[in-house]
């Protein structure tokens, strides 16, 4: 009997040990897989008809995709008239379906009373989740906007990566009981990859809190124009502002207005350079041998070029005899009408082809402008002064003169600009395209404009180098004059490169400097 008792322990014991060996297997060895498998019987997968990959910043901000929207999950039978009166109070739109019984509908604003309605009424499932566009949206040019009706990309990287962004892996999900309904309460999940960015996601060489920084200026400066803010070793884009801005959630009140907010002026605005364009004629003399530093031309106030005459905006009773650093600080007109007759128009066409202008800056970017050039006739003969001092019918964008600056920040390399991080453009070596002379020369002669020139007085934390503009556009009773500004800093060692156009500012000094000044004191 004892025997049979201590054979029937033994057995219990090893019987029970089994069962707790399958016990801790399951609840723990296999627990991520048997959770994974019930969620996967009960959830409720809604596809989503608006889904896109998100857009960050270089530090992994999300530019998009981080404000909330409102969604309400409601039985196609449950969808009456006085529903969808309900949902159009609170401008709410289709965005997905569930097979045939469900659909959801996407709102930005949120409202107790219709709320409650459809929860109570309609037995509606809310939920929040993140919207495309913040209120307050930065970056809005670049990011560009979507088409309401099909929800592409119109513009700038929604359109430039239309595919990629709508390659979203992501799906909305609900936890459904086991006939397929949603259980109130449990809530509703966005699922994606896993990884934190996924493969459709776009990571810019946008800084946000930069980019933010820049838009505020611009505003509060109320300036209408644009700013572009180079990273100076490798040419990415660490800004990129048009002003007036515009709220890609409510397109439609843009549709009519002649104020130019859907433009993005910093690769669409096209302009005369005025003055900036002085950086390119003085590299083109010293480049081609036509002058040195030392050389010598009289600036009485007035000079006439190929029967046109040209007065010297600066100093009309005129500046003397001037060397070419004097005349570059003064931004003298006379002596560089002189200069530009003797270094001939295709050298001074051809240096301003090497620095990046008459083409686009960033590959693949939609509607950037190329700029244009005089025609042979017109540049060598009555427009030929015009060219000297950047008037006339050359035009240029923002973003050129910003990579031409950023030329001579460089010493004579040129890096390709860039809007997307990659491993490409960082290593980028660049490419040279002038003399590091000559871009040495040019540097100091920048470097004294803030000095002894027209950015005189200039009230910057750091050293810095520039040029100011004054440009005249239009003609007759439209004509106007914008205000330019380019530059790099620190002097010594330079780190970003800033242009500033502000339009209808008369002088670069008076419109331009100070956005450029504060730019700067942020930074520094």
């Amino acid at each position: 009997m004892k025997k049979r008792v201590r054979i029937v322990f033994i057995l219990s014991i090893v019987v029970l040990a089994g069962l707790c060996g399958r016990l801790y297997y399951i609840q723990v060895m296999c627990h991520e897989e048997l959770e994974k498998g019930a969620q996967g019987q009960y959830a409720i997968q809604i596809r989503s008809e608006d889904a896109r990959g998100t857009i960050y910043d270089r530090n992994l901000v999300r530019l998009t995709d981080s404000c909330s929207s409102y969604y309400y999950l409601l039985n196609k039978k449950d969808c009456t008239v006085k529903m969808e009166t309900l949902i159009s109070q609170i401008g709410g739109q289709i965005a997905g379906t569930k097979g045939d019984n469900y659909v959801v509908y996407k709102a930005q604003k949120f409202d107790r009373y219709v709320n409650e309605k459809l929860v109570n009424d309609f037995g509606a499932y809310v939920f929040c989740g993140s919207s495309r566009y913040d209120e307050n949206q930065i970056a809005a040019h670049l990011i560009g906007y979507l088409n309401d009706s099909d929800s592409t990309g119109v513009s700038g990287l929604e359109k430039m990566f239309q595919d990629r962004l709508a390659s979203s892996p992501a799906v909305v999900s609900m936890m459904g009981n086991g006939i397929g309904e949603p259980i109130k309460g449990i809530g509703i999940t966005e699922q994606g990859t896993g990884d934190k960015v996924n493969p459709s996601a776009l990571v810019t060489t946008v800084d946000a809190n930069l980019q933010k920084k820049v838009e505020e200026i611009l505003n509060d400066n109320d300036v209408s124009g644009a700013v572009v803010v180079l990273q100076v070793k490798t040419g990415q884009v660490m800004a990129m502002a048009s002003s007036p801005v515009f709220d890609p959630n409510h397109l439609d009140s843009y549709l009519t207005s002649e104020n130019g907010e859907l433009i993005n002026k910093a690769i669409q605005g096209l302009y005369p350079p005025g003055s900036v364009f002085k950086i390119v004629v003085a590299a083109a003399a010293l480049e081609s041998g036509s002058i040195t530093m030392d050389d010598t031309f009289d600036c009485k106030g007035k000079v006439t070029i190929n029967g046109v005459d040209l007065i010297c905006e600066e100093k009309q009773d005129g500046h003397g005899t001037l060397d070419l650093g004097q005349a570059f600080a003064k931004s003298c007109n006379c002596y560089f009408a002189q200069l530009g007759k003797k270094t001939g128009s295709e050298n001074i066409i051809e240096m301003a082809r090497r620095m990046g202008l008459g083409k686009t800056t960033i590959a693949g970017f939609p509607d950037e402008e190329a700029g244009s050039f005089p025609d042979e006739s017109e540049r060598e003969y009555s427009g030929l002064s015009n060219l000297s001092i950047g008037q006339g019918s050359l035009l240029v964008t923002p973003i050129q003169i910003a990579k031409m600056t950023n030329i001579i920040a460089n010493k004579g390399i040129d890096h390709n600009l860039s809007v997307i991080m990659s491993q490409q453009n960082e290593e980028d070596a660049g490419q040279r395209v002038l003399t590091e002379a000559t871009a040495t020369e040019v540097g100091e002669m920048m470097e004294r404009v803030m000095v002894e020139g027209t950015a005189a007085g200039s009230q910057t934390h750091v050293t810095a180098a520039g040029k100011t503009g004054s440009a005249e556009a239009g003609g007759g009773n439209n004509e106007t004059v914008h205000g330019w500004f380019t530059g790099y800093f620190p002097a010594e060692n330079p780190e970003y490169t800033v242009t500033v156009i502000a339009e209808n500012g008369k002088t670069g000094s008076s419109s331009a400097l100070p956005v450029f000044e504060e730019i700067v004191n942020y930074l520094y």
